[in-house]
């Protein structure tokens, strides 16, 4: 399974479908560097934004974090399904 980096904008009309307990080192370690958006109200200060090839856009961040959250953590899973929270997952338990 593989999966590209994709621009914020493919991530328009994702919403919550899950989280995933895990370090920012592991999730680093799986899709690369975050991005670190300007978000006009300070919910979101990391994110990778991901379309696997499947075509399942998924969301990972943190939600309403002063600061990135380097220890385990809930991650946040965005997408427009369920199905994103499991690709994550997927290739997260194959790495």
């Amino acid at each position: 399974m593989e999966y590209d980096k994709v621009s914020t904008i493919r991530a328009n009309g994702t919403s919550l479908q899950g989280t995933i307990k895990t370090t920012f080192a592991k999730l680093e370690d799986a899709f690369g560097e975050p991005i670190y958006p300007d978000s006009f109200d300070g919910k979101v200060i990391c994110e990778w934004v991901l379309e696997f090839t499947d075509g399942t856009i998924a969301t990972i961040y943190c939600w309403k974090m002063s600061k990135v959250p380097l220890y385990e953590y809930d991650w946040h899973i965005g997408g427009h399904s369920e199905k994103a929270v499991e690709k994550v997952k997927e290739f997260l338990d194959k790495k």
